[in-house]
């Protein structure tokens, strides 16, 4: 062949592959852009037909730089190298595709999410990770001031205490502006999350956050009071006032003289109880109860009745159930009324305690959602045997890494009756694919062809194509070069091959003049 014309040929070639290139990107361009899955697999099996015809070009190519008859060969080189990564680019995209959603490589694998969900999530991760690093801080510092007010108790000169406590003031100062920062930045992920602010505010608030986390700790650094200032959280104060008052702010002294009224309060009644419950009379004070007038019972008051009825109530109430109690001497009747003296101020107390209970807290609409639970978080009395009988409870049954596995249950495709020192299982070192590279050729055809539907299978496959083995799906054979095919073509090559011969001879056979069409190839 002339230098001219075989120069022509090589710029037709070149051609094609460019030309089948850009379609490639196309294709695949395609594929990343849609989420219909029967979109996808369409533009797969474009992109698969675009592929064997990349692959077609470059055994040609090949076969041209094995040539002595080019001397300028780095165009072809450059074309070989550019069909081979868009082959890996189709190997890759065709994995994806064939993992199936429910399985373990699919659930492990990353979530594909758009653009708008992705940068909400990188959103909140971002802000998750700025209260971890604060949470943390605070932590050390808080490690810190223990330390310094353990050394407070040990004698030392007048100036160093002084210094100790300015240095104690102050990292409690630091403290609480974390505790503050970590508060917004709590409230800001609640926002995000329920999509009550974008992500884009958040981002343009990023350096500033991340400057915050990073530098308050040194000694010149000054603070951005304003940073949140352009999220408008003003709407939101009234939850984080909720948030703050149980977690930071201490006890007000009203609320410290309620529960005080109210334990001293709540002592005389079970003393006054006690007793009636403690009797033998049990049967006489249901007589007792029983024939008691209906005279005697008070009435319901009305709205426009005064307060003051109330010791009356709790007089009633109280004489009527330490009469049975005492013996057949009559008891004078300011007894009763000593004891309805202690009834009467939690009546007032529990009254206001129930109008200051009724009055709505007036949240966001956004966050309307949250008030019953914080409402009913607030005020369940939890039982602390109770909880740590929970705690015991969960820690005997904590997961384990081994329980996100799926079960590995062998199961002998024929069984038999071994004796219990034989192993049960299969040796873990058959599922190396190191093992397999030092295995001769019997054995991975062995292992293909005996092991079916297995990962072993698997494993022996992939070595025969690294060593240049090809299956062919109709005749169910491996076949192999036994040197560069005399005819290619967009749809079969034809040459001499080698093939294993696993039905009859359990050999390798050489078959001249064979055609091997590329429908047949299994090239997964």
């Amino acid at each position: 062949m002339s230098q001219k014309k075989l120069q022509s040929e090589i710029d037709r070639l070149l051609k094609k592959v460019s030309e089948g290139v850009e379609t490639f990107e196309y294709i695949f361009a395609k594929i990343n852009h849609t989420n219909n899955n029967n979109q996808k697999d369409k533009y797969e099996q474009d992109l698969k037909k675009e592929i064997k015809k990349l692959q077609r070009l470059r055994d040609q190519i090949k076969t041209w730089l094995a040539s002595n008859d080019i001397k300028d060969k780095r165009a072809l080189l450059e074309n070989r190298k550019l069909i081979e990564s868009q082959m890996e680019r189709f190997k890759q995209i065709e994995k994806e595709m064939k993992t199936k959603a429910y399985s373990r490589e699919g659930l492990m694998q990353k979530e594909r999410l758009d653009p708008k969900d992705k940068e909400k999530a990188d959103a909140c991760e971002f802000v998750t990770n700025a209260v971890d690093e604060l949470s943390r801080q605070i932590e050390t510092v808080e490690f810190e001031i223990e330390q310094l007010e353990g050394s407070a108790s040990k004698r030392g000169s007048s100036k160093k205490a002084a210094e100790r406590v300015e240095r104690l003031d102050e990292m409690n100062r630091l403290n609480e502006r974390r505790k503050f920062h970590i508060n917004r930045l709590e409230l800001i992920l609640r926002l995000l999350e329920n999509d009550q602010l974008e992500a884009d505010s958040v981002n343009d608030l990023k350096e500033a956050i991340q400057y915050y986390v990073d530098c308050n700790q040194e000694p010149d650094f000054e603070e951005d009071e304003g940073l949140y200032d352009d999220l408008n959280l003003e709407e939101e104060e009234l939850l984080y006032a909720i948030r703050t008052t149980d977690e930071f702010h201490p006890k007000s002294e009203s609320d410290t003289e309620d529960n005080q009224e109210e334990e001293q309060q709540q002592q005389p009644e079970k003393e006054e109880i006690k007793p009636s419950l403690n009797s033998t009379n049990a049967r006489s004070v249901k007589e007792e109860i029983d024939t008691k007038p209906k005279a005697e019972t008070p009435s319901k008051p009305s709205t426009s009745q005064p307060r003051a009825t109330t010791p009356t109530t709790a007089t009633s109430t109280s004489s009527s159930v330490e009469t049975p109690t005492s013996s057949s001497t009559p008891k004078p009747a300011s007894k009763p009324e000593v004891v309805s003296a202690w009834v009467e101020p939690p009546k007032i107390v529990n009254s206001s305690k129930k109008a200051k209970a009724k009055e709505p807290a007036k949240l966001p609409a956004a966050l309307t959602d949250l008030a019953p639970s914080f409402e009913s978080a607030r005020n369940r009395q939890h039982d602390l045997h109770y909880t740590n009988q929970m705690l015991d409870a969960s820690l005997q049954h904590v997961p384990d890494l081994i329980d996100s596995e799926m079960p590995k249950i062998y199961q002998p495709k024929n069984p038999f009756n071994t004796p219990t020192y034989y192993p049960q299982q299969p040796l873990a070192i058959f599922d190396n694919p190191m093992l397999y590279e030092k295995f001769d050729i019997d054995t991975l055809f062995f292992i293909f062809y005996y092991q079916p539907g297995t990962y072993q299978q698997y494993l022996a496959a992939r070595e025969l194509k690294k060593q240049s083995w090809r299956f062919h799906k109709k005749y169910s054979t491996w076949f192999q070069r036994h040197e560069e095919p005399k005819t290619i073509t967009e749809d079969y090559e034809q040459g001499i091959y080698i093939y294993f011969d696993y039905e009859n001879a359990w050999c390798q056979r050489k078959k001249n003049d064979f055609r091997f069409e590329y429908r047949y190839l299994e090239d997964s």
